[in-house]
Formats: structure tokens, C-alpha cells, sequence
């Protein structure tokens, strides 16, 4: 992801000599002179401005302050000795820097009510205006944990029922298949015999498809386009659209943050509809008949259709001793042994259907 920067803000730092807050660019604490350690970290105030002052955005933009390895004291980035003792500074450590500090606190922030005295303060108060008390809310100590009672056993009762409705379709579908698989044979005979032929006619007929306009097959008819998201890069690019999220602070070990927000872009390009020619079933010519010469329907077809896919059923009725059957197939070699009065042997399975016939003889 690409990282926009939308600028730069003062951070503050606390004094852990004497709680006081100070300003990022604040070198030693402004309540008791302590100069800043190398180990106490910037933070974000509760309300951050985008600093505008040209020459302390170089200043910032030069890299992290350097801490004197004689005396500590912090020295801007591009300092050779240091401004408290005159120590030469190549020795000296860099502050940390590129720590994410947290969201980047833009809106107004709350005022805060001073723990001492209950005075309310502005967020970026160094100490209370009341009493001077620091606003610095002391951490709480960590609570035990609670021992929790131990959870009731739901026992095994819903686990042993998903295995029993589990065991309940397997017996079933068990069943079925048992039953229609298991059959009786039984005597009939030809008393009626139908056949039905079919043949699909398919048409060439406009269809609307849609794709990208490059790929939009040549001699087609351009439709409707809208823009669509077709990619998304990291880099900006031309008829992009930049996506970013939630700007955030990072400290810039300068005593100042800088604002960036992860960006991509999504690249718009045209989606169109287009209208194309398939062959589709625009009818169907059937063709019935009682006899044992099944026939195909004729077909008068013009230029733009064609033959589609051919179908036939053929059905036999049986009498029987215990009523009338009906066996279908499409089996023509079949159909034509199936002379009216001769006789057969059924084999009826247990949902009272004809599944196979044989000969008699």
C-alpha cells in the first residue's frame, strides 16, 4: 500500500520527575528543567494540528534528534556538538523513530478534570490551572482475576441427537433404495402401445453479454458502459480512484508526528453491455403415434435455424391379473418386440413400478 502523508504534528512528552507534560519541541521538562531522557517516549496530545510553519517542517523532515552520550540532552538531527555541554555528537544515539502512535486526533478534545482538585482543564494542559497538581491519571493497579465458576456440563445429549438424526437419513435413504431395488415378477400382457418423437429447432437470436470494453469481441454492437473497478494498485495512476483509510500518527522522533493514511487505487474502466447471436430452442416439432412404425416430424427449416437435440419415449400397457402397467423406455429395439397380445414378464418393484420387462418364452 502507498502511504500519503497529510503533514505534521506536535507530539508532547511527560516528565518522569515530575509528571508535567511538555510539548514535543520542548527539550527539557518546562516545570522543573529536567532534560528529556533518551527513554521517555512522545505521545499524542488530545488534540493534534497540522503544524504550517515551513522551516520547522525541514527541521522535522531532517530525521530523529539526537541524544548527547555525555549529558543526554536531546539535539536536533543535523547538530555536530551538542548545545548543553559541547560534546561531540557522532557518538550520540537517535531516537527511535516509526512507531505507530495510535488514530490521528483532528476533532476537539475533552477537557480534563484535574485528580487533585476536580478543576477542568484544557486537553494539552501541562498541569492544573487551579492547584498545579499534574494531570497525569495514575494507572490503576491490576486486579486479581476472578475466579469463575466452573460452567454447568451441557452433557452429551445434543451430540448424541445430531447422531441419531444423521443414522435416521441413512436408514431412510437405506430403505429406499432397498425398496425400489428389490422387485416380484409378474405376468402381462401388450394390450396398448404409444410412441412420441421430438425434434428441437433452434434460431440464431440476439443475446446481450456484457464484458470489458477490450474484450469486447470485434463486430459486436456496443451497448451501454459503466465504470468499474477492473484492478487496484498501490501506485496512483490515470482514471484511478484513490481509496485510503484511516489517517494515524507516527512518531517521527523529532518531538513532532507525522499524519499518512494507507492509500490504493482503483482502477475504473468501462464495462459493457453488447449484443451477440447464440443458437437457442425456439421450438419444438413432435411427432406421436399408436403403431410400431415411429416416425421423426419433418422439418422445414430456414437459413438462420437449425436441428437441435432429438428425443423419443416409447410406453407399453400391460394387463395383468392385478390391473394395468405402464413400462417406459427409449429403447426402439425394445419398443417393436412389444407386439400387441404378446406376453411378458414385469418386474414391479415394492412402489408398485414396472422397473424391467423380459419375454416370456
Amino acid at each position: 500500500m502507498a502511504k500519503k502523508s497529510l503533514g505534521y504534528v506536535e507530539l508532547e512528552w511527560r516528565c518522569p520527575n515530575c509528571d508535567t507534560k511538555n510539548p514535543g519541541f520542548q527539550k527539557t521538562c518546562q516545570s522543573c528543567g529536567m532534560p528529556q531522557p533518551d527513554n521517555v517516549e512522545f505521545v499524542q496530545p488530545g488534540q493534534e494540528k497540522l503544524i504550517t510553519d515551513k522551516a520547522k517542517i525541514e527541521e522535522i523532515k531532517a530525521g530523529p534528534d539526537i541524544h548527547c552520550y555525555y549529558c543526554g540532552a536531546r539535539n536536533p538531527a543535523d547538530a555536530k556538538t551538542c548545545s548543553q555541554c559541547g560534546a561531540d555528537l557522532s557518538e550520540g544515539a537517535r531516537r527511535k523513530a516509526g512507531q505507530i502512535l495510535g488514530a490521528h486526533q483532528s476533532g476537539p478534545a475533552p477537557q480534563i478534570e484535574c485528580p487533585a482538585c476536580g478543576t477542568p482543564n484544557e486537553a494539552n494542559a501541562p498541569k492544573c490551572v487551579q492547584c498545579g497538581a499534574s494531570l497525569v491519571v495514575p494507572s490503576k493497579p491490576a486486579q486479581p482475576a476472578t475466579q469463575l465458576a466452573p460452567a454447568k456440563a451441557t452433557g452429551k445429549w445434543p451430540l448424541i441427537a445430531g447422531i441419531a438424526a444423521v443414522l435416521l437419513l441413512c436408514g431412510c435413504l437405506a430403505a429406499f433404495f432397498i425398496m425400489s431395488s428389490q422387485t416380484e415378477d409378474m405376468t402381462g400382457t401388450v394390450s396398448n402401445v404409444t410412441w412420441s418423437r421430438s425434434i428441437e429447432i433452434e434460431g440464431l437470436v440476439p443475446v446481450t453479454r456484457e464484458a470489458w470494453r477490450d474484450e469486447v469481441p470485434a463486430g459486436m454492437v456496443v451497448g451501454v458502459c459503466t465504470q468499474r473497478v477492473r484492478g487496484v494498485q498501490d501506485e496512483p495512476a490515470a482514471n484511478a480512484r484513490e481509496v485510503c483509510g484511516t489517517p494515524y500518527t507516527v512518531d517521527t522522533g523529532t518531538g513532532a508526528g507525522e499524519v499518512v493514511q494507507d492509500c490504493q487505487y482503483e482502477i475504473l474502466e468501462d464495462f459493457c453491455e453488447y449484443t451477440d447471436h447464440e443458437w437457442r430452442v425456439i421450438d419444438t416439432e413432435e411427432l406421436e403415434g399408436n403403431d410400431f412404425s415411429p416416425r421423426w416430424p419433418a422439418l422445414s427449416l430456414t437459413g438462420d435455424q437449425r436441428e437441435g437435440e432429438r428425443a423419443e419415449t416409447y410406453k407399453i400397457t400391460f394387463d395383468t391379473e392385478n390391473g394395468q402397467y405402464t413400462f417406459t423406455t427409449r429403447d426402439p429395439a425394445l419398443f417393436t418386440q412389444t407386439q400387441v397380445g404378446s406376453r411378458w414378464i414385469l418386474e414391479v418393484n415394492s412402489f408398485n413400478a414396472v422397473t424391467n420387462i423380459r419375454p416370456l418364452n
